[in-house]
């Protein structure tokens, strides 16, 4: 395994960075401190801006691109499923 570039190592500090201002928002709002939120779209503590970023972050990271219908990571490539827009809206995208 590799080294992480300098660049590599800023964007995991921003995304740590968001992950933990997130956390502190969970904590303040009555959280449960030994429990995590659940990530999605509306428990997760993040602005639509932070969510975002670092979702662009990870992907920048650890490689992962999409395109089209297919997910290209480590040299790996799936096709993603088909999403009714009820799924969508269960899970908090397309909105």
């Amino acid at each position: 395994m590799r080294e992480p570039t300098e660049l590599e190592k800023k964007q995991l500090a921003r995304v740590l960075e968001l992950t933990a201002i997130a956390r502190q928002r969970y904590l303040d709002a009555g959280g449960d401190p030994r429990r995590c939120p659940s990530g999605r779209k509306g428990d997760d503590y993040m602005t639509d801006e932070e969510r975002q970023e670092s979702l662009e972050l990870t992907r920048a990271i650890f490689a992962v691109r999409i395109i089209g219908d297919e997910v290209h990571c480590q040299g790996r490539v799936w096709k993603i499923p088909a999403v009714s827009d009820k799924q969508k809206s269960e899970i908090g995208i397309g909105s």
